[in-house]
């Protein structure tokens, strides 16, 4: 059910905002205040319990399109004090790009009998019966499929075609995810599935997403007078009157190890992210494993949830976070970055790739058993980085499994024998890469956790229903049609909570769906 959008207009001069979360969500949210509603800086107040901003993001919406465009377009440049980050971006893509090469020819690869070989990707011929089975899938209403997976809705040997190989390792979708997730990004996606791994047509910043868009925005908000406060946990929100209609009286939240109460008037609003996909993460090092990674969420309960959890205690219209905390062994993924000196890697991966670094989003070890696709970006990563330096990321669905060449679990595995296990998988020589190298692995036990399976009303809409002063965002709330675990989602949220609540006339454009009979020629 669509929330109504706020009947009155706020006056932004009287408003006070209050934003709980640093992610990109809370700041979307914040640019969106400041440039569309009109609120002074001074009145709008991020609390997050981190020591700094940004939290967990997975670029996947073209920053051109749709939500991204909108924020980008807000929030000046940093090095063009009459453009944007939007003209940013577009000037990347126009100059920086790679020559003479602009698209990846690899996008997956497995061992042949002379050593790894290019998989051909351009046929996606599935059979007839699971062709059928698609369309069904994308003609069927969400309610119909409710709470079932995908397993439960396609034949196991469609697991095990070269469609599927792409589905899953560009939207790290699993057998047992949920089957209206995969209904909407079918619904999306599916017409442009062979230009994904186009780098060129899809997103790209000039560095990573850290120093391109989050400090570019920090800065931004600084210097409008938004107050920050991290290391600032919010515990509870106060509701009054306890039947419908609530409005959000006060925000209690423990920072220095002392309580604090703010109240809250009927003017202000509450923008609260929801939940965390990289709560419980741990690091581990070159010489040794992600430490404590927590394969059952009762092992520890994140503060990260321990608000959400509060407010669906209260009432079943904010969500059942714990619906998402169960099932951490279907969630759970690892990442990881290797850092090179020396440019043998990149040389050998050009050699056997046939492309140039920036060129393709990722590429996938087909037959790894821990699932890994491997990202190959543009260098520098950094600005700061050195020219001797080459840096990669990489991903691994599965990391519970046994590896191929290294005879265990990969999150039992330091970062060095994760990297023994892609050079094997490569046929690259172990040495002299493995020691002239660094690679540091991070667990993630609820990684893919927004696409877990759940009831409808498993996550909250942006407005809950019967609240006259509170927002729900995040990749944990419910967007009618849209496909979660992208950065454009959270953005998409913030947007409709500060159009809402502010009362700005219109609606945020909704990012459509492709058009069916587009798509359904492509199945026959």
């Amino acid at each position: 059910m669509k929330a109504e959008p706020s009947e009155s207009h706020r006056d932004p001069n009287h408003t006070q905002a209050w934003l709980i979360g640093g992610g990109i969500a809370s700041l979307s949210a914040a640019v969106y205040l400041v440039s569309e509603a009109q609120v002074p800086g001074p009145n709008i107040h991020l609390l997050d319990l981190h020591s700094g901003p940004g939290g967990g993001m997975t670029p996947r919406e073209d920053p051109q399109r749709g939500s991204m465009t909108k924020l980008l377009s807000l929030v000046p440049s940093k090095t063009n004090l009459k453009g944007t980050l939007l003209d940013d971006v577009r000037r990347f893509e126009t100059i920086e790009r790679p020559q003479p090469q602009t698209a990846a020819l690899s996008r997956a690869l497995k061992l042949g009998p002379s050593g790894p070989e290019i998989v051909e990707t351009k046929s996606l011929s599935i059979g007839a019966k699971n062709r059928m089975n698609l369309v069904k899938i994308m003609l069927e209403r969400e309610s119909t499929l409710g709470s079932k997976s995908i397993e439960d809705i396609m034949d196991e040997d469609f697991f095990g075609t070269t469609f599927w190989m792409l589905w899953t390792t560009e939207f790290e979708l699993q057998p047992w995810h949920s089957a209206v997730e995969f209904r909407r990004h079918l619904r999306k996606y599916l017409e442009n599935i062979q230009q994904l791994n186009n780098v060129i047509k899809s997103n790209r910043t000039e560095f990573n997403l850290h120093e391109s868009l989050i400090e570019p925005i920090m800065i931004y908000l600084r210097e409008g007078g938004v107050d920050f406060n991290f290391n600032t946990e919010v515990t509870n929100l106060t509701v009054y009157p306890k039947e419908d209609p609530v409005t959000v009286t006060s925000i209690e939240l423990l920072r220095d190890g002392i309580e604090h109460t703010v109240d809250i008037n009927a003017i202000d609003i509450v923008i609260v992210t929801l939940g965390s996909t990289s709560a419980g993460a741990s690091l581990g090092t070159n010489r040794s494993s992600p430490p404590n990674l927590s394969l059952t969420w009762e092992t520890e309960l994140t503060r990260d949830w321990r608000l959400w959890q509060r407010l669906s205690q209260d009432s079943p219209k904010f969500g059942q976070p714990n619906n998402f905390l169960s099932q951490c062994l279907k969630s759970t993924l690892e990442t990881f970055t290797s850092t090179f000196e020396g440019p043998e890697f990149m040389l050998l991966y050009e050699k056997l790739t046939h492309d140039r670094p920036g060129t393709g989003a990722r590429i996938s070890l087909t037959e790894s058993n821990w699932g890994i696709s491997l990202s190959i970006p543009r260098q520098p990563l950094f600005s700061s980085q050195s020219r001797t330096m080459n840096i990669i990321c990489g991903i691994a669905l599965n990391p519970t499994r046994e590896g191929n060449f290294v005879k265990k679990a990969m999150y039992k595995c330091s970062g060095e024998e994760i990297l023994i296990e892609i050079l094997s998988h490569l046929q690259f020589p172990i040495e002299p890469i493995l020691s002239s190298s660094k690679t540091v692995p991070c667990g993630m036990p609820l990684g893919t956790a927004p696409l877990l399976s759940r009831h409808e009303k498993d996550r909250p809409l942006v407005i809950p229903q019967s609240t006259t002063n509170i927002a729900c965002v995040g990749q944990f709330v419910e967007i009618p049609g849209e496909t979660t675990l992208s950065m454009d989602y959270s953005v998409h949220s913030a947007q409709i909570a500060v159009t809402r609540l502010m009362g700005l006339p219109g609606e945020p454009e909704e990012i459509r769906e492709n058009r069916l009979l587009q798509v359904l020629h492509l199945m026959f």
